[in-house]
């Protein structure tokens, strides 16, 4: 995270076939030509038909019907022109077959000429395709409803609400912190973690600037000097067992400790937070100084300690920034403590929260996590 030219406001890391006409009636069989009839040879018209038929009988799904017009029926012998007007619905029982110089001119051109033969085609039922149809529309409705209520979950979930610490969500026991600003930096100074052109990684603005506020309802404990002034080593030292304050005070000051940055707070459930920063001349220093407190910086309010089992390593995804985040073990004493270190370039981070009972992990995971970016 930059301190000059980032962003101001730091934030962390939950198909249907077309209506067709009525079912036409089943025609029958073809009748036979009269008895007696001379067979006569079939004109080209008259073979289609017969294609059509047998085409129509052999797959009921045919659309394309046989027609024979009053031209094809002149120049057919009567025996076929018999059979035709038996296979017409339409047709009646005594109709006569009509001579072709007595047919209307109108009637013979293919724009006004009527089918007189259909064969008829078997489709299915009405029922079956007003099925068909609504089995179609139900499933168009369950795709867009599903489609919709994953966007909906998807921006539930996404992000997830452990992963934005500065949100307001007091159900989870998140603390709502006012928004957080970066210092200007001195005219062409880097950001401390730029690993390009700050290999030291020092901070050069004032890191008292960089210390996390209080949250909102918080009360702000006046013998730490916030943002007015420096934090003595001895006061410091405080925190930890009288044992345990000689090695680790040699410990800050071999490794070139400058001054302590800090603030304090209580908040309405009783929960005391206590946030240092420790700037020591360069990341190597820092570091050093880390490696110690770790291993025998616990809070004399602890007994003793493991690393925190609730911690993501992927909360804090800048390489530059190294957390140890510790939980007091079990059986505890009146006050479960959580605290931990940070390192950041040149600057090592302690966060430590306290309170009667349980102290929950989202409040302390959010107040090392908004104060490791402020670092970064």
């Amino acid at each position: 995270m930059s301190e000059q030219t980032q962003r101001d406001d730091v934030k962390i890391p939950a198909q249907s076939a077309a209506p067709a006409a009525e079912t036409l009636p089943d025609a029958g069989p073809v009748a036979a030509p009269a008895e007696g009839a001379e067979p006569a040879a079939e004109p080209e018209a008259v073979v289609a038909q017969a294609s059509a038929q047998a085409s129509a009988q052999a797959a009921p799904e045919a659309v394309e019907p046989a027609v024979v017009t009053a031209s094809e029926k002149a120049a057919a012998p009567e025996a076929v022109v018999a059979e035709a007007e038996a296979v017409s619905p339409d047709a009646s029982p005594a109709a006569e077959p009509v001579p072709a110089d007595e047919v209307p001119a109108e009637a013979a051109t293919p724009e006004a000429a009527t089918p007189e033969a259909v064969v008829p085609v078997r489709r299915k039922p009405l029922r079956e395709r007003r099925g068909l149809r609504a089995a179609l529309r139900w499933t168009a409705a369950v795709v867009v409803f599903a489609a919709l209520g994953g966007a909906a979950a998807y921006a539930v979930t996404q992000p997830e609400r452990t992963e934005i610490p500065g949100l307001e969500t007091p159900d989870d026991g998140r603390w709502t912190y006012p928004a957080l600003k970066l210092p200007k930096l001195p005219a062409g100074k880097p950001r401390a973690l730029d690993t390009d052109r700050n290999r030291p990684r020092r901070h050069y603005a004032d890191v008292r600037t960089l210390l996390l506020p209080a949250p909102a309802g918080a009360k702000v404990d006046k013998d730490f000097p916030g943002a007015t002034g420096w934090l003595p080593t001895g006061d410091f030292l405080e925190l930890y067992p009288k044992g345990d304050r000689k090695k680790l005070g040699a410990a800050l000051e071999q490794n070139t400790l400058r001054h302590i940055a800090a603030r304090a707070w209580t908040m309405g459930d009783g929960t005391r937070a206590e946030v240092y920063l420790l700037q020591f001349a360069t990341l190597g220093y820092s570091g050093d100084a880390k490696d110690t407190f770790v291993l025998d910086g616990t809070p004399a309010q602890a007994d003793s300690a493991d690393y925190d089992t609730e911690w993501e390593s992927t909360w804090l995804d800048d390489p530059e920034l190294h957390p140890s985040l510790f939980d007091e073990d079990k059986p505890r004493g009146a006050e479960h403590v959580r605290y931990g270190y940070v390192q950041a370039g040149d600057v090592l981070a302690v966060v430590v929260l306290s309170k009667a009972g349980t102290q929950p992990a989202v409040p302390f995971h959010q107040t090392v996590l908004l104060q490791a970016q402020l670092l970064g």
